[in-house]
């Protein structure tokens, strides 16, 4: 059958015509041109007939680098391997619990949210983009996402990593080097597997649903162990400073857990970029707002 293309503003989808128990469907296989939001319709015509779009195919939008936001339709039966890897930019998915292939968010380092769109938690949407992006397989059924049972492995699955050595896979990367794995260094690779830890740490501790006392009490010693000033290394801090500087939630909840102190609130000042006055607002105000608070109950102690 001829590949069908389909004219966009600014693209064009291309979609090869398949037939399966006597039904044609559709599936797209790539797209020409960069569009900041795509919407994949249901159907599409053929030859006069409208036809179920029923698949993203192997690699279709791959390493796109403008997409942003996605939105696939209920029709969906797979998106295939590797489908949208590489798409450093896209921030949102909204998808219906279809069938995965393999790492289909791979290397997705900006996906923050996928939503599924028969109704899921916004907490859910957060937790299975972290998974998604590191193609958890296990935590891919996406007939689970969002249950009691799902998160409770999204937990265990954290606190495995916690867990872990940060020195964990250091010796299979080294024979690798520098330029596959960024160092060849064992403190360097150390501390980006503290760096890790601390954003995987904030990502939980911002999406609490069904999530532990214990656990959360855990997350947040983390945080407050590794920012600035602490004797064991200061990665959660440089992880918010290099990668969430412009995403007030990553910032705020790595002040509400511990990141920020009396002791360390200079010297967070001092780091942050004359770029980024956003976040160096908040931390000044955060400070000002603390240090009211503790004059009130210092002249109601008196």
């Amino acid at each position: 059958m001829n590949e069908i293309k389909i004219s966009l503003s600014g693209a064009e989808l291309y979609f090869a015509p398949q037939e399966t128990d006597n039904q044609i469907t559709a599936v797209l296989t790539r797209m020409d041109g960069n569009l900041a939001e795509l919407s994949i319709p249901a159907q599409i015509d053929h030859d006069g007939t409208y036809i179920p779009v029923s698949g993203i195919g192997r690699k279709a939008l791959m390493g796109n680098r403008r997409l942003q936001k996605l939105l696939l339709p209920e029709s969906l039966q797979k998106i295939d391997d590797w489908a949208l890897a590489g798409c450093r930019r896209l921030k949102e998915v909204v998808m219906p619990r279809t069938a995965l292939g393999k790492g289909v968010f791979q290397d997705c380092d900006g996906l923050r949210k996928i939503y599924l769109s028969d109704g899921e938690s916004e907490d859910a949407a957060a937790l299975l983009s972290e998974v998604a992006r590191h193609d958890i397989v296990y935590l891919m059924d996406l007939s689970a996402v969002g249950s009691a049972e799902w998160l409770r492995q999204w937990d265990a699955w954290l606190l495995r990593f916690l867990d872990q050595s940060d020195q964990e896979g250091y010796s299979g990367q080294v024979p690798c080097g520098e330029e596959d794995y960024g160092t060849s260094d064992v403190g360097s690779y150390e501390s980006g597997r503290r760096r890790e830890k601390a954003e995987r740490c904030l990502l939980r501790l911002m999406y609490q649903e069904g999530l532990d006392a214990d656990l959360k009490k855990r997350l947040a010693d983390y945080i407050g162990g590794h920012t600035k000033g602490s004797a064991d290394g200061e990665e959660a801090w440089q992880m918010l400073l290099k990668k969430h500087p412009e995403e007030k939630e990553w910032y705020q909840a790595f002040a509400d857990h511990g990141g920020l102190t009396e002791q360390n609130r200079d010297a967070l000042l001092a780091d942050i970029p004359e770029e980024y006055a956003e976040m160096k607002a908040f931390f000044i105000n955060r400070g000002q707002a603390e240090k009211k608070t503790e004059d009130f109950f210092s002249k109601l102690a008196l």
